[in-house]
C-alpha cells in the first residue's frame, strides 16, 4: 500500500512538472492578425478608410495594400503598436471607386511574421450636390465687388472645383466664368444697374459633374466715392519727418470700386502745381526731401470706374531741423608722428554719422599748418587720402585738422580737432659683422656672447630682437628688446649641430630691419665635464639663516683634463633673475662649497653651479631653492655704562661722559643705534643720536640729572628699546 501511493505521488510530481514547463515554454505569439474591412467585403468607402489589426504592443509593423487586379503597391504605412487593436487611416485619394484592393500586415520588413492577406472592394462613387446659391432674387448690389456663396457637399467626402458662370440677363455667353476651389467668389467688375443670371458647376475628383439651378440679382446705380480717411500721418498732425515720409490712405467707395488717386502735395499757402501721383490704385507713396518746420496741405483726389470723384485735405507739420552728430575722428590719431620718411601716402579717416533726420549728410575737411589753412567742401566719403604727401606737409610742422558733418538744410557739427608732427627719420642699417662669424666651425657647446654691428643714421636708440633656430625655415624668437648690439646667454648648444639665427633691429620709427640668417657649428669632439651634483642646502630647505648660508656641491670630473683645470661658476638670486655669486677654479676635493650672507628674511632664493673646462664646453647642475627664516628682533640693550643710577662728580660745567652697552642679534645682524638723553623723563622732541658702535661720547653740561635710554635696530626692520637709565652729574 505504501509503495502505491509513493508511486502516486512520483507520478503527480511528473506530470506537475510536465504541466510548468509546458506554460513556461509557450511563446507570445507576435504574428498580426486582421479585423477589418472583413476578407470579401462590399461597399467600402474608398477615403479615409480604416484598417484595423490586432498587434503585439511594443512591435512595429508595416501596412501593405495593393491593387488586386494589378498587384501593385498604392500604399504602405509603418507604425509601432501602441494597444492590441491597432488602426491605420489610409487618406482620401490613395483609393478609386469600385475598385478590388489586397491588403495584410507583417513585421516589419520580415514576410515571414505576417497576417493573412484579405480583400476588399470599394463603394460606387456618388455625385456631389450644389444648392443655396447667394444673392437670388435681390437688388441693389455693388457692382465693384460683390461676394457670391453656395453650398456643396458630398457623400464620398471628395475635394471639390467649381465653375461660377456669370451672363447678363437676356444672353448667352457668360459674363465671367472662372473656376474655384472653395464655395465663395468674389465678383468684381461688374456693371451697374444690370441683371444677372448666375449659377455654379461642381465636379468631384472621379468627374461627376452636376449644376445647381440659376440664381439671380441686380447691381446698383453707380455712386461716387464716399470719403478719403488718412492713416498716416494724421490730419493736423505735427513733428513729422520730413525725410522718407510714408504718406497711406484709404478710399472707401459703397459700390466696392476699385479706386484711382491723384495727389498733390504742397506747402502751405501756395497753390498745387504737379501732382505726386496721378491716377494710381496705389493708397500709399513715400516723399523725401521735405522743408523742415514747414506747414504742408496733402490734397487728394479719389476716381471711381465711372469717373465720379471725392476729394479731401488734410494737413501737417514738418518737425524741427536737427544738426547731424558730431563726426568722431579716426585717423591720423591725436598727437600721433607721421614719418615721412616712412610713408609715402597719409590717410585721414573719421567715422560715418547718421543724420537723425534722414538727411544726406557731406563734410567739410580743414587742414591747419603753422601758417596755412586748406579745406575741401563738400566731401561725400569719410575719408580723404593725400598720396602725393612731399608737396603738401613740411617736416618738423605740427598740424591740426578737423571735419564738418552737414546736412542740406545749412545745420551742421564739428568734431574735435586732432594733431599731428611730422618728422624724418631714416631705418637703421642692416646688422652685420655677425660674432660667431658666419659659418664659424667647431666651436664650444656654451657660447656665452653673440654680438653683431649695426648702426642708425639719425642716432636712434636701437632695440634688437635674435632668432634661433635648428633651420633658417624655423627660427624662434630668443630674445627681445636688447639694448645692446649683443646677446648673453647660458645656454648649452648640441654637440656636431649647426644652428642658425638673425637679428631683427628696430628704432622705434621705421618698420624693423632683419639681418641676414646667419650659421654656426658645435663640435663634435670635444666631450663636456659631467655637471655638478648639488648636495646642500637640500632643494626647498626652509628656515635657513640669512646671514649665512653654505651652498656645497660634489665636483665635476672631465675625460679629457684633470679636475683642477675646470672654473665652477655659483650662481643664485630670485626666480627670474639668477647672479653669479663665485668663480672657483683649481678645486680637487670631491666636494666643493661657498658661503653666501647677506640674503633677504622669508625669502625663496633659486642656485645652481655650471663648469666650465679649458676648451670652453659647460655642464650645469639642476637647479635647486631654499628659503630663508623670519627675522628676529634685537635683543634687549643692556649693561648701561656709566650703571643705572651712578652719581658722577665734577667740578667743569660741562662733562664728558662715554655711555656704553651691550647690544647684540639672534642673527648675527649688524646693528645701529639710537640713544635717547633727556634732563626730564618726558623725551618728547629728543633727536637721537645715532651710531654704528655700542657706545658715545658726548659732553653735558653740568650739575644735572639724565635720562637715557638705547633702541637698537637691525637692517631688517627689527626695533627693540631699552629700559630707561639716569645718571647725576654733581659738583
Amino acid at each position: 500500500m505504501k509503495r502505491i501511493r509513493g508511486f502516486f505521488l512520483i507520478a503527480i510530481t511528473f506530470l506537475t512538472i510536465l504541466f510548468n514547463y509546458g506554460c513556461t515554454s509557450k511563446q507570445v505569439s507576435i504574428t498580426p492578425e486582421l479585423v477589418s474591412p472583413e476578407n470579401n467585403a462590399t461597399n467600402v468607402p474608398f477615403n479615409n478608410v480604416v484598417l484595423r489589426f490586432k498587434a503585439t504592443v511594443g512591435k512595429t509593423y508595416d501596412i501593405i495594400v495593393k491593387d488586386s487586379a494589378t498587384n501593385s503597391q498604392v500604399f504602405t504605412k509603418t507604425v509601432k503598436a501602441e494597444k492590441e487593436i491597432e488602426q491605420v487611416i489610409v487618406p482620401k485619394g490613395i483609393f478609386s471607386p469600385e475598385k478590388k484592393y489586397k491588403w495584410y500586415i507583417r513585421l516589419t520588413n520580415n514576410d515571414s511574421v505576417s497576417s493573412s492577406q484579405w480583400v476588399f472592394t470599394t463603394k460606387k462613387n456618388t455625385p456631389p450636390t450644389v444648392s443655396g446659391l447667394l444673392p437670388n432674387g435681390t437688388s441693389g448690389h455693388p457692382f465693384g465687388m460683390l461676394g457670391l456663396t453656395w453650398k456643396a457637399s458630398d457623400e464620398d467626402d471628395d475635394d471639390l472645383t467649381f465653375t461660377v458662370r456669370i451672363y447678363e440677363k437676356g444672353k448667352d455667353k457668360p459674363y465671367i466664368e472662372t473656376s474655384v476651389a472653395t464655395d465663395t467668389y468674389l465678383a468684381k467688375n461688374l456693371r451697374q444697374t444690370t441683371t444677372y443670371r448666375w449659377s455654379v458647376e461642381v465636379k468631384d475628383k472621379w468627374g461627376a459633374v452636376v449644376n445647381s439651378p440659376f440664381a439671380e440679382f441686380t447691381t446698383k446705380a453707380n455712386e461716387p466715392p464716399e470719403k478719403i480717411e488718412l492713416i498716416s500721418p494724421q490730419d493736423k498732425s505735427t513733428n513729422v519727418k520730413f525725410n522718407n515720409l510714408l504718406l497711406k490712405w484709404k478710399g472707401l467707395d459703397r459700390d466696392f470700386e476699385e479706386l484711382r488717386y491723384t495727389v498733390y502735395l504742397y506747402q502751405e499757402g501756395t497753390a498745387p502745381s504737379n501732382p505726386i501721383i496721378s491716377l494710381s490704385p496705389e493708397e500709399e507713396y513715400q516723399v523725401t526731401g521735405l522743408a523742415p518746420n514747414t506747414n504742408y496741405i496733402l490734397q487728394i483726389e479719389a476716381y471711381d470706374t465711372h469717373n465720379e470723384k471725392a476729394s479731401q485735405r488734410f494737413s501737417f507739420r514738418t518737425k524741427v531741423n536737427t544738426p547731424p552728430p558730431v563726426p568722431v575722428l579716426q585717423e591720423p590719431a591725436n598727437n600721433s608722428r607721421v614719418n615721412l620718411a616712412k610713408v609715402s601716402s597719409l590717410n585721414f579717416r573719421w567715422g560715418a554719422v547718421v543724420d537723425p533726420d534722414e538727411d544726406y549728410v557731406s563734410y567739410r575737411f580743414v587742414i591747419k599748418g603753422s601758417s596755412s589753412e586748406r579745406f575741401m567742401d563738400p566731401v561725400n566719403d569719410t575719408q580723404i587720402n593725400f598720396s602725393q604727401i612731399a608737396g603738401f606737409f613740411k617736416v618738423g610742422e605740427r598740424y591740426q585738422w578737423y571735419v564738418e558733418a552737414k546736412d542740406k538744410h545749412g545745420a551742421k557739427s564739428t568734431s574735435a580737432t586732432f594733431t599731428f608732427e611730422t618728422y624724418r627719420n631714416n631705418p637703421p642699417s642692416v646688422p652685420s659683422n655677425p660674432f660667431p662669424s658666419n659659418n664659424k666651425e667647431n666651436l664650444p657647446n656654451r657660447i656665452s656672447l653673440f654680438s653683431w654691428t649695426c648702426s642708425d643714421p639719425d642716432g636712434d636708440e636701437l632695440k634688437y630682437d635674435l632668432y634661433m633656430g635648428d633651420s633658417p625655415d624655423n627660427l624662434k624668437l630668443k630674445a627681445s628688446d636688447l639694448r645692446k648690439n649683443e646677446y648673453s646667454t647660458s645656454e648649452l648648444f648640441e654637440f656636431g649641430k649647426r644652428y642658425y639665427w638673425k637679428v631683427v633691429a628696430r628704432d622705434g620709427y621705421n618698420d624693423p630691419v632683419e639681418g641676414p640668417v646667419w650659421s654656426f657649428r658645435i663640435t663634435e669632439t670635444k666631450i663636456p665635464p659631467t655637471a655638478p651634483v648639488l648636495i646642500s642646502p637640500s632643494d626647498n630647505q626652509k628656515e635657513l639663516n640669512f646671514n649665512s648660508v653654505t651652498l656645497k656641491w660634489k665636483s665635476s670630473s672631465d675625460p679629457d683634463d684633470d679636475k683642477a683645470s675646470l672654473e665652477y661658476y655659483v650662481y643664485y638670486g630670485r626666480a627670474d633673475e639668477l647672479n653669479m655669486a663665485r668663480m672657483l677654479s683649481g678645486q680637487t676635493a670631491d666636494e666643493i662649497s661657498i658661503t653666501i650672507s647677506g640674503l633677504q628674511p622669508v625669502t625663496t632664493y633659486f642656485w645652481r653651479v655650471e663648469v666650465k673646462d679649458p676648451f670652453g664646453n659647460y655642464a650645469y647642475s639642476s637647479t635647486w631653492k631654499f628659503t630663508t627664516r623670519t627675522n628676529t628682533a634685537p635683543l634687549w640693550p643692556s649693561n648701561p655704562s656709566p650703571e643705572d643710577g651712578t652719581v658722577i662728580t665734577s667740578s667743569s660745567t660741562t662733562t664728558e661722559v662715554v655711555l656704553g652697552w651691550d647690544g647684540k642679534d639672534p642673527d648675527n645682524d649688524r646693528l645701529t643705534y639710537e640713544v635717547y638723553i633727556s634732563r626730564t623723563s618726558d623725551f618728547t622732541n629728543v633727536t637721537p643720536r645715532v651710531t654704528a658702535d655700542n657706545y658715545l661720547k658726548l659732553r653735558l653740561e653740568s650739575p644735572a640729572k639724565y635720562y637715557w635710554y638705547v633702541v637698537a635696530k637691525d637692517p631688517h626692520g627689527g626695533v627693540t628699546q631699552g629700559d630707561i637709565w639716569t645718571f647725576e652729574i654733581r659738583k
